[in-house]
Parts: structure tokens; C-alpha cells; sequence
């Protein structure tokens, strides 16, 4: 049959064509009535019995296309992330506007309600057109799209249509017309991303399809024929096949929908969503960091459902509180940076990964006008935001070259360079992404006034968590996600500085040790290692524990060290849940193991929970798309020390908070806190982790690339404490004030150590072997060199 239409499409026109019509018309009336005849029944009751695909129509019943899976905040409501494959959200065909299903029924298949699959008027009107025109016109059903999309291959091969045929005749005997319509608009792509009627709708209007207009209904109901209809591909084309689609709904629903009425919907102009433009690069938020790091754990767990599952994850994030820390660490860290070199440090979109330049302008043309940044999601800009924007083009005459920020353009001329000081063409070339500074915003003609600036090399992490429950509450895991996924927060491993006493000290403390005990001064010399304070002393005066843990004193640190034994501190360190082992080497009491901030916070929490450490998370329950429950957290904990070693070590770190102590200056809205500073030799790091009776955040400061200087002056105090503040501040503001509890009187076993201590001089002993290890009751502590590794390690 393909040939023969194939031939008489090649016959030349006759003078006046009245031959030509004729017998064109004999052939089209013989295929008309061959289609209309025995072969249609023929093929029909053959594939109807026999096709190899009846088991997988039925099993349409339960066909379960992929669904986004939706990451919610701590409230329940607020959406920080959707994950998927297809963007797809279900809908049930009662709840679809009958505008949408009229316009979609009207331009791809209008006599839906009356077929039985396969419409053999469409068919020969098609053949007929082809025949008569040369032109192919489309005759398939609905019911045939979901057949030759789900089960076959696209190819255009008779043998493929006839199965298709028959898979829809399937199909129809199998299903109402309602669900086969309901499966359709929850299938069928509509460009952009999403997939199905519902996910096209929030797509490209930002609103469900229950509040779509009659525009809005036919402009989704005329791209399922091709992407190339959609408005964020071509909007002439998207228009034309619109109204294209209203004057087919007048045509064949005129009592629903009038001329005039369809006229007045045709005048109108495409309004989309501003965020259309950007559905797959969506926008760095507040939260990224935390949301990348719940796809892994989801993943590692659910491994494909996570894309195609459609699950509900709830988190522990709390919206304000990660916009708070993301504003803190943005502003705090661009605000350092203008005290450093400008380094002329851009990325080039026209070169390759090994460097190579695109040479080929067609190349350079298409890849300059067709790049998104994820900063451009929306085209929302406000002024004070900081943004990618994309140099265009130099104009060597003006010194001034052209940037694109999405839809938005600016002109940089060297009053725009900032603080760069160089001129605009010899800084900035085509193809660069370089952050600006929007000064000032021109909606109507979507211009903008903008400064150059630049990305902080420094970075700095914040984690807060909740003692009680171990609730992530915020984690921040740099400057910007989108520069830089790694996040610093949970995979940064930083020596912790000072930071990391408190676990010596609590050593002491279980050891009997309290905070009136008197702690050495004295200089201290094993092998070549000799430690000083933080002002360079080789010494300083014998002080109650308390006092040399809130001077945050070196030498009494490693005196503590000395005395409750390497073994035992490595012991206590592996107890506070801090996976990576403590150097076996007296330096460890000053912070020379690397730990993440995240497990510093963690094990922070154990002290303002009475000596119980809640296992940090950030998922609070998942529910599969049927709304059955996956998983929950289960409240996992770790008895630490006794609820009198942790309330003691609470009461001397509120002395570091207090007058006198490295952090004095730390602030929560008026709330009581406690904490510790950390610094690390050469001002490479800096640390603050704090704690109210509730909540305990922890700051990082440094450069995660490199052991850099960040300034003599840098302090745990000085440049992490400010971030501390700047959060807490507004974070507990309004929040119910508490108080920390006393301690509770020191239990016999820890009493029975402190009178043994009383009688034992042992801090006077530097021959003594008190290195090792005390085990509580006992005075016959193992002999081990204090610079030599643990014995087992």
C-alpha cells in the first residue's frame, strides 16, 4: 500500500487536472473502503486474541509512571527540593477543569467519546489528505499515543502501526475512557521537564491546573504534539498552535465555548511564570547544602526510588533558621574578602575541561545565548543580591563590555568594576561568569545596574542542632552551593584547635577532677615537642581547672593530658562519638586531630543533655507515594559520661562565655550560653562552638583548599564567634528562656578518684607513669610512653 501511494504521488499534473482527480479519487474510494471493510475487522479480531502485549495492558490497571520525590521543611509544608527523572505530578481526571480536557480532546482527538480505540474516519480522512495533497496529516487516537509511547517504538513501519492498532483496541476493551484519559494526561511530556498535565501547569504558570484560564488550558493542550510547541522553545510557535487549539475548541464545543469568547483568549499574549525559563537549573537557595546531603542518605538507602518514587521526606531544616545562617555566612565572608588581593579568578564557558578554546563563532554564538545559571531562576532580582552574570561582548571603543543576567543585560563600564580597579575589556572577556553586585533594577526594560565582585576563597560552615533530639536545625556548608558543592559542614576534616579540650578536660572530670582543682603551669618538654600558650609562654601560673579552661591556657591543657593518660582521653574522644581517632600523642589536647564540624557539634550536644548524645539527623520520616510510612527516626542515643560530669563541664565552659573568657563576647538573644573557642597554630582555622540549654551551634572559618594564614588577628573569638552571634541572635530571639541545671552532687565512684588524687601528688610526679590511663578505683595505671602510639591503635 506504501508503495502505491508513494507512486501516485509522483505522477506530473495534467493541463486542468480533471484526469488526475478522477482516478485519485477511485484509489482513495478503494483504500477508504478496504480501511472501512474486512481489513480493519481482520486486524482488529486477530491482535484483539493474539497480541504479544495483552499481559502488559492489563497491567495498566497498576502501571505506576515515575513520580518527583518532595523533600519538606520542618513544618511539613514548605518544599525545599524536588528529585526526579520526570517531573510528574499526579492528578485524578475529576479534579482536571473540563477547559483543559476540552482543549486537549479538540486539537489531538475530538471524537474521543465515540471511537473504540482507533477512529477509522480519521484514518481515511488522513489517507485521503495524504493521497489528494501530499500532505501527512496525523489520524492517531489518544488511546494510540499511550499504545505506541508505552509499549512500542516510534518508527513509522506498517507492521508498528498495525500493532499499535491493536494494542489500542486492547487498551479500550480493558479501561474506560476516563482512565484511559487520566493515564494519558499523567504521561504525556510537555517540554520543559515536566511530565503530565498537572507538573506542565506549575511548570509554565506556577499554579495548578484547576486555576488555569482558557489560554492558559489550550497553550498545554497544544505542545504534547511536539516540544517544539512549547513557549520556553519557541513562543510564535507556541502561539500560533494555541489559538490554533482555541478555534478548534469553538468548533467542536461551541455551546461551551463561544467565537467571541475564543477571539478574546487568541488576542491575549503568552504569560508564563518567570520561573518557566529555568525549571532545570533551578535557583541556589538557602538550603542546598543540606537538601545534597539528604538525596545521598536517601539514595544509599532507596538507590533509584528516590528519583522515581515519588516518596515524602520530612526534614528537621528550619527555613528561617538556614536563611539566618546562609545570610551570616554570605555576608560575613564577602565582607573578609574585601580585606584580600582581588585575583582575577573567572570561569570561561568557550573553553572546554582541559582549557581548550571554542574557535568556531556559530559554536561560540549558540553557547553564549543559550547558557543558564541557576542565579537566573526566575529573573527575581532585587538590589544587594549577589548573581552570576555572563559577559556577552566588548566594545573596545567604549571600554565597556555587555552581560547577561537570564532575560536581564547590563553595560560595565569601569565606574561597575568595584574594587578590581582594572578596566572593563582587559578584565573581562567573552564567555567569563563573574559575580556582580545589583545596584539597581530596571524591571520594565529589564536592565540592571550592577558591581563587580567576587566569589570569597575563604569559607566558613555553620551546624545547628538540637540537644534534646538531635534535629539538624540548620547546616550550612559554605558560601554558595552552586560555586562550591563541597560541603565543609560534613565532609571538611579541620583541626579543631582549643575546641577539642573539652574533651580532655572531661577526662579529668570523670576522673575526679574538679573545677577547683588546682592545674600545673609549669613548663613542659617531652622529646623535641615543648608547648606554649597562645601569647607564646613556655608557662603560666598554676590555676583551677576552670580558669585554665576558660583562658583556654595550652600548658594546663597537656598537664590534664599528662595526668588522666592518652589512653583514656582516646577512649573518652571515640565516647563523644568523633569517628576519626585522636592522635595518640600529648599535641591532641590542643586540637591537632581533624574532625567535621558536624560531629564537634554533635558531641558539643552531649553536655547540655545531661551526658546523652542524640544521633544528629536531618530526616524525621519518609512516606512512599501511597502514603505509607518508610521510615521514622527512632530516637537512637549514646549514654556518654554521667549527667555530673556533663553539667560540670557545662557550668566551666559557661566561664569561657562568661567575663575573662576567650568568647566573652558570645551572644543568644539574652540566653544563658556556654562554649569554646579554638584557634590552630599559624591562625589557619578558627573555631566557636556554643551552646544554650537547647541548642548547640558550631562555626568553622578557613580555607578548605590549603593551610593558609587567614591574619595574625584571627582568633576563634575574633572570627568564628561573630557568626555564632549574628545567628543566635535572631534565632533565639522570642524562644522560651531556660536555665542550665546545677550539677548533681559527685557520685561515689568519681569521689572515691578525687580522694585518691588528694592523696596522690600526682602532677608533681613527672617520672610517674600517668600517662596511661587511670581506671576509676584503681592506682595501678600501665606504663606508656606519653608521645607513643595506643597500644591496639
Amino acid at each position: 500500500m506504501a508503495v502505491e501511494v508513494e507512486r501516485l504521488r509522483t505522477f506530473p499534473s495534467a493541463s486542468g487536472g480533471t484526469w488526475q482527480k478522477t482516478v485519485l479519487f477511485w484509489v482513495a474510494a478503494l483504500v477508504l473502503a478496504l480501511a472501512a471493510g474486512g481489513l480493519t475487522g481482520v486486524i482488529a479480531s486477530y491482535y484483539m486474541n493474539n497480541s504479544r502485549y495483552s499481559v502488559e495492558v492489563s497491567a495498566l490497571a497498576t502501571y505506576r509512571p515515575p513520580q518527583v520525590t518532595t523533600i519538606y521543611a520542618d513544618d511539613g509544608e514548605t518544599v525545599l527540593a524536588e528529585f526526579a527523572i520526570e517531573k510528574r505530578i499526579p492528578v485524578r481526571i475529576q479534579d482536571v477543569p473540563d477547559k483543559v480536557t476540552d482543549a486537549l480532546l479538540a486539537i489531538e482527538d475530538y471524537r474521543y467519546r465515540d471511537h473504540i480505540g482507533i477512529d477509522p474516519y480519521r484514518i481515511l480522512g488522513a489517507v485521503y489528505k495524504d493521497i489528494t495533497t501530499g500532505k501527512t496529516e496525523g489520524a492517531s487516537t489518544i488511546t494510540q499515543q499511550i499504545a505506541k509511547n508505552l509499549f512500542l517504538y516510534r518508527d513509522q513501519t506498517y507492521t508498528r502501526k498495525v500493532n499499535e492498532w491493536a494494542v489500542a483496541l486492547q487498551i479500550e476493551r480493558l479501561y474506560t475512557k476516563d482512565q484511559i484519559l487520566e493515564m494519558y494526561m499523567n504521561y504525556v511530556f510537555l517540554g520543559a521537564g515536566a511530565y503530565g498535565f498537572e507538573a506542565g501547569s506549575r511548570t509554565y504558570f506556577g499554579k495548578s491546573l484547576k486555576d488555569l484560564n482558557l489560554e492558559e488550558a489550550a497553550l498545554l493542550a497544544a505542545i504534547p504534539k511536539s516540544p517544539e510547541y512549547s513557549p520556553t522553545h519557541s513562543m510564535e510557535k507556541a502561539l500560533e498552535r494555541r489559538n490554533i487549539v482555541l478555534d478548534q475548541m469553538a468548533k467542536y464545543f461551541p455551546q461551551k465555548y463561544s467565537q467571541a469568547e475564543v477571539d478574546a483568549a487568541k488576542a491575549k499574549p503568552i504569560q508564563l511564570a518567570s520561573t518557566a525559563y529555568y525549571q532545570s537549573q533551578p535557583k541556589s537557595t538557602a538550603w542546598d547544602y543540606p537538601v545534597e546531603e539528604i538525596r545521598r542518605q536517601l539514595e544509599e538507602k532507596y538507590t533509584t526510588r528516590v528519583a522515581q518514587g515519588g516518596l515524602k521526606v520530612y526534614s528537621t531544616i528550619n527555613v528561617e533558621a538556614q536563611k539566618i545562617a546562609t545570610k551570616s555566612i554570605r555576608e560575613r565572608l564577602r565582607a573578609f574578602d574585601k580585606g584580600r588581593a582581588w585575583r582575577s579568578d573567572y570561569k570561561n564557558i568557550l573553553e572546554d575541561d582541559d582549557g581548550n578554546p571554542v574557535t568556531d563563532q556559530k559554536d561560540i554564538d549558540r553557547i553564549l545565548n543559550t547558557y543558564k545559571h541557576p542565579d537566573w531562576y526566575g529573573d527575581d532580582y532585587q538590589e544587594g543580591e549577589y548573581i552570576k552574570g555572563l559577559v556577552m561582548k566588548d566594545d573596545a571603543a567604549t571600554d565597556s563590555v555587555g552581560v547577561r543576567f537570564g532575560r536581564y543585560k547590563a553595560i560595565v563600564h569601569q565606574g561597575n568594576m568595584g574594587r578590581s580597579g582594572k578596566r572593563p575589556t582587559a578584565e573581562l572577556k567573552p564567555g567569563f561568569l563573574a559575580e556582580f553586585l545589583i545596584k539597581h533594577v530596571d524591571k520594565d526594560k529589564q536592565i540592571l545596574d550592577v558591581e563587580l565582585s567576587q566569589v570569597p576563597e575563604i569559607q566558613a560552615a555553620l551546624v545547628c542542632i538540637n540537644s534534646h533530639n538531635g534535629e539538624i536545625v540548620s547546616e550550612v556548608g559554605g558560601y554558595d552551593f552552586q560555586t562550591n558543592k563541597f560541603n565543609n559542614a560534613t565532609q571538611g576534616l579541620r583541626q579543631t584547635g582549643s575546641s577539642y579540650k573539652p574533651y580532655i578536660y572531661t577526662t579529668g572530670v570523670e576522673q575526679g577532677m574538679t573545677p577547683d582543682t588546682i592545674i600545673s603551669g609549669a613548663p613542659i618538654k617531652r622529646g623535641g615537642w615543648q608547648p606554649h600558650n597562645y601569647d607564646g609562654s613556655l608557662s603560666n601560673p598554676d590555676v583551677p581547672m576552670k580558669v585554665a579552661l576558660m583562658k583556654s591556657l595550652n600548658i594546663s591543657a597537656v598537664h590534664i593530658m599528662e595526668q588522666v593518660g592518652i589512653q583514656s582521653a582516646a577512649q573518652m574522644v571515640r565516647r563523644f562519638g568523633i569517628t576519626n581517632p585522636m592522635a595518640p600523642s600529648l599535641p591532641s589536647a590542643l586540637g591537632a586531630s581533624e574532625v567535621s564540624l558536624l560531629e564537634m557539634v554533635a558531641a558539643y550536644s552531649t553536655f547540655p543533655n545531661k551526658g546523652i548524645r542524640m544521633q544528629p539527623h536531618l530526616i524525621r520520616k519518609v512516606y512512599n507515594r501511597d502514603g505509607s510510612l518508610l521510615e521514622e527516626y527512632d530516637g537512637a542515643s549514646s549514654k556518654v559520661i554521667s549527667e555530673y560530669v556533663a553539667l560540670t563541664m557545662v557550668q566551666m565552659m559557661r566561664g569561657v562565655t562568661g567575663p575573662g573568657g576567650t568568647a566573652a563576647a558570645a551572644q543568644a538573644a539574652g540566653h544563658p550560653l556556654a562554649g569554646k573557642t579554638g584557634t590552630v597554630n599559624d591562625h589557619t582555622d578558627v573555631w566557636f562552638l556554643g551552646y544554650t540549654p537547647t541548642y548547640v551551634t558550631g562555626i568553622w572559618m578557613g580555607n578548605p583548599l590549603k593551610k593558609e594564614n587567614l591574619g595574625n588577628s584571627m582568633t576563634g573569638g575574633h572570627g568564628a564567634l561573630p557568626y555564632f552571634n549574628d545567628f543566635m541572635n535572631v534565632f533565639m530571639k522570642g524562644k522560651p528562656m531556660e536555665k542550665f541545671p546545677d550539677a548533681p552532687p559527685m557520685p561515689a565512684d568519681i569521689k572515691r578518684e578525687a580522694e585518691i588524687r588528694k592523696r596522690e601528688d600526682l602532677e608533681k610526679s613527672p617520672d610517674a607513669d600517668i600517662s596511661a590511663g587511670r581506671k576509676i578505683g584503681t592506682m595501678t595505671p600501665t606504663k606508656i610512653d606519653p608521645l607513643a602510639p595506643i597500644p591496639g591503635e
